[in-house]
């Protein structure tokens, strides 16, 4: 008993020292673009007219999904982008526990990039109003929305983004795989006006009439579940990363 709580306090205490070394952002190269991104949302809604607000769809889908690939790409930009795994892969520490720190750390960027923006829309407009679906299935509507709402009924589209760029990077072991993964997925499914993945589709706003809503992010949250599983599944396997360098 003694034996297995000291292997999670070392645990716990690795995974919040590796947290503090994701959260360097300003040495990551992609940390630029997403602040130019983020800010750039800021502005748009800072400078919005005040009888005409701007879409909240737009922001909280259209502008946020690409975000979110590109904060799980900061997570591994060190790791994948400077070949560290490598070297990180022959150290005595579990990769599949730096897996889930760094998809967890992914996930709360975007959460946090969510509320910034959602705060400073409540502080130009005074509310935020858009269609929302309801988890009982019942008609959606046009409304007043809180926070946690809004950020509920986006959220299983940003976990399916991240968990596929993640994946991404560590079956093809490259950055470049998670963002062809992660953006394939986003554009497609934008430039097709939902009409790829249907039913299915990361947007609220292109989900057809006779779709379910509760189906549709339930399906998200399965996949997202899946994609995690494997990938955590797969890069426990360190000769995959040591031996990278001979390939």
């Amino acid at each position: 008993m003694e034996e297995g709580d000291r292997r999670m306090r070392m645990a716990l205490k690795y995974f919040c020292r590796g947290s503090r070394f994701d959260w360097r952002l300003q040495k990551q190269p992609v940390a630029l673009l997403s602040i130019f991104l983020l800010i750039s949302y800021l502005l748009g809604i800072v400078t919005g007219q005040p009888d005409k607000p701007r879409a909240v769809n737009y922001i909280a889908e259209m502008g946020m999904f690409p975000l979110t690939i590109m904060f799980t790409i900061l997570m591994f930009q060190h790791e994948i982008g400077g070949g560290g795994m490598e070297i990180i892969s022959t150290y005595p520490v579990s990769l599949r526990l730096i897996a889930v720190r760094k998809w967890l750390n992914a996930v709360l960027l975007s959460v946090l990039a969510s509320l910034l923006w959602m705060i400073v829309y409540l502080f130009k407009y005074g509310e935020i109003s858009t269609r929302m679906y309801y988890w009982s299935g019942t008609k959606d509507a046009f409304r007043t929305v809180s926070m946690p709402e809004l950020l509920m009924q986006v959220l299983p589209a940003y976990l399916l983004l991240t968990t596929l760029t993640l994946a991404g990077i560590i079956v093809f072991r490259s950055i470049y795989g998670g963002l062809i993964a992660g953006f394939a997925l986003w554009i497609l499914d934008t430039i097709s006006g939902g009409r790829l993945l249907s039913s299915f589709t990361l947007y609220t706003a292109y989900l057809p009439q006779e779709a379910s809503f509760p189906t549709n992010r339930s399906v998200l949250l399965l996949v997202s579940a899946l994609l995690l599983g494997i990938a955590i599944w797969l890069i426990g396997y360190r000769e995959r990363w040591i031996g990278r360098e001979e390939e």
